[in-house]
């Protein structure tokens, strides 16, 4: 049997005796996992936002503002949890948190179309929590436009009489690609699970070299040549490597066979992003070690770095016109690119070479950290100063 591979072989079971006999380096990969996995899945099951709060103020109080009203709270997303005549109270409820969106109907609202003017309806909603603010004015504005349609229409009827009265020579049909359902829960589960997989893979991945450091081990584990320490370190990081490739195909398997949102694209092809990510970020944990040679710093600096990845992916919000440091910082993780091939490759059945460039891009993030890392993290075991530093 060749050096290495012996080398490889005997890292890879010291590896697995040691996580057999620490419960919590073991439950960062079992428990953290599914416990983090688990909780997601729970909070965003309902898929669809549904009935979400609403307080209108009525100050017309007429049969135009009271059908206006039945339609807000027969909409599926809404539902009219307050109706007054009092701004003031209107505004106190959505300071205290009882509703996303406030709509104020003015007195003179009936008087106006009546008139065959444009009555004004204003809606307010709380900036604060975007995505259900945004949400419930969306909803809503789809609402009054469709009875302001209606209202238009029986307004011309009543003038040139019904036979007369034209369909509006244009209009746009909107048709959603890839989520038609506007689902959260295709588009954040898809994407939270991996971003904390991620994470708990990057702190389990830093502290399995950190501690060598640690604990002083440096010296008598990295003892062979260049190509046998290359084999212990590859040795002891592949129970990690295949534990976390596991947890990414239940991720997978959770939202296409459990959830029954089907894989679009190749689910090859998703693997292989994992797989991509995980060596990228193996990559980025040996440049923390390598250049830190300790422990404490490194598993500070994995938070800053890994913790920020889903803000900055652009997944969500998008980076095109956020600020330049923004768009370099979501440039340099991993994450982005992942993000980007789940989202080709799970959801819009892109090409295949398309998401190929995500795995070259992240198997640089390996190939530049390894080279800058790997080499100071091997030279370590020569440097007994450097041992034992938290």
């Amino acid at each position: 049997m060749k050096p290495a591979l012996r080398a490889f072989q005997g890292s890879l079971r010291r590896e697995i005796a040691f996580l057999a006999t620490h419960f919590w380096d073991r439950a960062l990969l079992s428990l953290a996992p599914l416990a983090l996995m688990a909780l997601l899945a729970v909070e965003m099951s309902s898929g669809v936002m549904r009935d979400l709060p609403v307080v209108v103020v009525d100050a017309d109080a007429s049969a135009l503002s009271r059908e206006l009203i039945r339609r807000l709270d027969a909409a599926p997303a809404l539902k009219v949890v307050e109706q007054t005549g009092d701004m003031a109270a209107g505004e106190r409820l959505v300071r205290m948190r009882r509703a996303y969106l406030l709509v104020f109907i003015p007195a003179e609202v009936t008087r106006d179309v009546l008139r065959g003017e444009t009555g004004k309806i204003t809606l307010f909603f709380n900036a604060s929590y975007a995505t259900p603010s945004g949400a419930a004015l969306r909803e809503a504005s789809n609402v009054i436009s469709a009875y302001a349609g209606e209202l238009s229409a029986r307004q011309t009827a009543a003038i040139v009489g019904p036979g007369k009265v034209r369909a509006a020579p244009l209009g746009a049909r909107t048709t959603v690609l890839y989520n038609p359902q506007g689902s959260y829960e295709l588009q954040l589960v898809g994407l939270l699970h991996p971003a904390m997989l991620h994470l708990v893979f990057m702190v389990a991945v830093v502290s399995a070299l950190g501690r060598e450091l640690r604990d002083g081990a440096m010296g008598a584990w990295l003892n062979g040549s260049t190509g046998e320490n290359l084999a212990r370190v590859a040795g002891k990081l592949t129970p990690y490597l295949a534990v976390f490739m596991a947890w990414g195909l239940a991720a997978c398997l959770y939202l296409a066979t459990v959830r029954g949102w089907p894989i679009a694209g190749s689910l090859a092809m998703v693997m292989a992003g994992y797989a991509a990510m995980y060596l990228a970020y193996v990559g980025v944990a040996l440049l923390f070690v390598g250049l830190t040679a300790s422990m404490a710093q490194s598993l500070s600096l994995t938070g800053i770095y890994a913790g920020a990845s889903f803000a900055f992916a652009g997944a969500i919000f998008p980076v095109e016109s956020a600020s330049a440091f923004a768009r370099v910082w979501s440039a340099l993780l991993p994450f982005t690119a992942f993000a980007n091939l789940w989202a080709e490759q799970f959801v819009m059945a892109a090409p295949v070479a398309v998401s190929l460039r995500q795995v070259l891009v992240l198997l640089v993030f390996l190939a530049v950290g390894a080279a800058i890392g790997l080499p100071r993290y091997l030279h370590a075991a020569q440097r007994p100063d450097l041992w034992g530093k938290r």
